[in-house]
């Protein structure tokens, strides 16, 4: 009885990690999307800055690469 109850809690605790990833990567994937509706909306030359507890985010719009920017 002691196998079966550590295997379930082992398949409950594997559970748990894989909806967490899951949910993770969904969060990642709605603010990616978020930023990139946002820079369409932007004509060249704007500039569009984002900070949030675990990343900063800066984009020019139109500006060629190699020019600014760049870090």
């Amino acid at each position: 009885m002691t196998v079966v109850t550590a295997m379930i809690g082992t398949l409950a605790r594997l559970a748990y990690r894989v909806v967490k990833a899951r949910a993770e990567v969904r969060r990642a994937e709605v603010a990616q999307q978020g930023l990139s509706e946002r820079v369409r909306s932007l004509p060249p030359g704007s500039r569009l800055s984002e900070r949030s507890a675990d990343r900063e985010v800066e984009i020019l719009i139109g500006v060629p690469a190699g020019r600014g920017g760049e870090r």
